[in-house]
């Protein structure tokens, strides 16, 4: 069965042209105009990838992520604007996987899905025998539950991804490029989408996050503590 890809945009020519781009592509495509569309197709059309426009004429992009992360780990793309960096960082803070920037390029949005699914099948097909650790950091990767001196969160996905290397460094020091080498392969990925995730993840499981015990970072390598 083909990936379900749920496109919500206000505006129907960008929604036509992502149809058409996706739709050649081998994707199933569903498309909403506003928010609630969106809320509603998620519940209805359980897309592998929902494509999420920042700015929606009844509400917030970033709100809808957070609605939908408080139940569903399915991937998201935020779209924004091309040189606001502020609403880039909102969309990954909400938990977004990833963004595109406008004017939207199709031919990277199909590559950015692509390499969203990879990962997900990749984990879905991997041999996972429980929990992994290294000092007091811990994580379950089939569910993505980790824990940091005894304090438990669930990462999304791709913090999950992240700390998995990490973990599996075991305390060596580890470049930007290095992790994102080994999260989306070699040349691949972007230092901005890492870092945030970093960040997130350390919020999540770090008791002061501006000072963190466990995922650390000196001299601009990140490693277990």
């Amino acid at each position: 069965m083909a990936p379900t890809i749920l496109v919500v945009d206000d505006d129907a020519a960008t929604r036509k042209m992502i149809n058409i781009a996706l739709t050649s592509n081998g994707f199933e495509v569903v498309d909403a105009a506003t928010a609630a569309e969106a809320v509603s197709a998620i519940g209805r059309a359980n897309p592998d990838v929902i494509l999420l426009d920042l700015i929606l004429p009844d509400g917030d992009g970033v709100d809808v992520c957070r609605k939908v992360r408080e139940d569903s780990e399915v991937s998201i793309i935020m779209v924004t604007a091309k040189r606001d960096l502020t609403d880039r960082l909102a969309g990954l803070d909400a938990g977004a996987d990833d963004y595109v920037t406008k004017p939207l390029s199709t031919g990277e949005l199909v590559a950015r899905i692509k390499s969203l699914l990879r990962r997900r099948q990749f984990r879905q097909q991997e041999e996972v025998g429980g929990e992994i650790r290294w000092a007091q950091v811990t994580l379950q990767p089939n569910t993505c539950v980790a824990s940091a001196g005894g304090r438990q969160a669930r990462l999304n996905e791709l913090e999950s991804m992240i700390l998995e290397v990490l973990i599996g460094a075991r305390g060596e020091p580890m470049s930007l490029q290095q992790i994102a080498d080994r999260v989306w392969g070699k040349g691949e990925g972007d230092m901005m989408v890492l870092t945030t995730h970093i960040a997130n993840s350390r919020h999540k499981l770090e008791r002061d996050p501006e000072n963190p015990e466990h995922i650390v970072c000196e001299d601009g390598r990140y490693f277990i503590r």
